[in-house]
């Protein structure tokens, strides 16, 4: 019985092409690239986690100030630690959600826009997108108050986004 085994000099690496990633010919390799910038589900990671983790931090520190505040001053440290934690996680975990839920709108809406090419509709304004976004998400996020409720709250995204979209770029 003949040995069927292959012996590495009797593989052709260059046969092997592409599948190891090996170039077989002078070809040019090219990295993937989008005009646009990052894809959709980059700058949504990007913004929901950079949004909650701040907000969360922000409203830690404020729950934190709210929790030492509140705890009775001749109280055990014990005691005093608990109420510190308490603000801490109340707080702090209900503005991150909110930030997160707001960056997980802006950001679907801002990809909408881009998709069905707002700005281009609307003579190549590169503020449409990020000033629709804001105003879809403002409405949105507090649909549930009511009618003027969203209404505000829609002005004020728009608000936010155009004065984010104007702003410096050092300020940024």
């Amino acid at each position: 019985m003949a040995d069927t085994t292959a012996r590495p000099e009797d593989v052709d690496i260059g046969q092997l092409g592409s599948m190891f990633g090996v170039q077989t010919r002078n070809e040019l390799d090219y990295l993937e690239y989008d005009i646009r910038g990052r894809g959709y589900m980059e700058r949504l990671f990007f913004n929901c986690g950079a949004s909650y983790l701040g907000f969360m931090l922000g409203g830690g520190v404020y729950g934190t100030v709210q929790g030492l505040r509140l705890a009775p001053a001749n109280a055990p440290l014990r005691v005093r630690t608990n109420a510190l934690m308490n603000g801490f996680g109340k707080h702090g975990a209900t503005a991150g959600n909110a930030a997160g839920a707001v960056a997980l709108m802006f950001t679907s809406f801002e990809s909408l826009a881009e998709s069905v090419e707002l700005d281009k509709i609307c003579g190549d304004q590169a503020w449409v997108n990020p000033v629709a976004a804001g105003a879809l998400t403002g409405g949105l996020f507090k649909a549930g108050a009511g009618v003027r409720g969203a209404a505000l709250a829609s002005a004020i995204g728009a608000g936010l986004a155009a004065a984010s979209h104007f702003a410096p770029e050092r300020l940024r």
